[in-house]
């Protein structure tokens, strides 16, 4: 009988010290878009999609606001784009007023730290 109760005081333990927080499993990420050089950017409105490298879990959002972003992400490896369709709204050098839909680098970039920052150029596709 006290072999029992020593197990199971013992498996109480285990479980009281199990951590149950799962926030240092995730990153606040703030993303920033860059037009260009010599492209002053008026609005940018796209669906940028995040898929997790090792899990291949997509998050996608289209939540920007003056080309910034902000989402909650699982820490890792990820690798971005932009769906079809996600445009740059901009006055080039000369002044005049254009629209031009947009991709962005596929190289991976690494979210690790619980506030993490990242920047990203756009292109213009012609």
């Amino acid at each position: 009988m006290k072999k029992y109760l020593c197990i199971l005081m013992l498996a109480l333990l285990s479980v009281a010290c199990v951590e149950k927080d799962t926030d240092s499993l995730f990153t606040q990420l703030t993303l920033t878009v860059r037009p260009p050089q010599g492209i002053e950017m008026r609005r940018f409105q796209a669906t940028m999609v995040f898929e997790n490298i090792n899990t291949r879990q997509r998050t996608s959002t289209s939540d920007f606001e003056n080309g910034q972003l902000n989402i909650r992400l699982m820490k890792g490896l990820y690798r971005l784009s932009i769906n079809e369709g996600g445009g740059l709204a901009y006055t080039d050098e000369k002044g005049d007023y254009r629209f031009s839909e947009v991709v962005i680098s596929n190289d991976p970039l690494t979210f690790v730290a619980d506030h993490s920052e990242a920047t990203v150029d756009l292109i213009l596709k012609n």
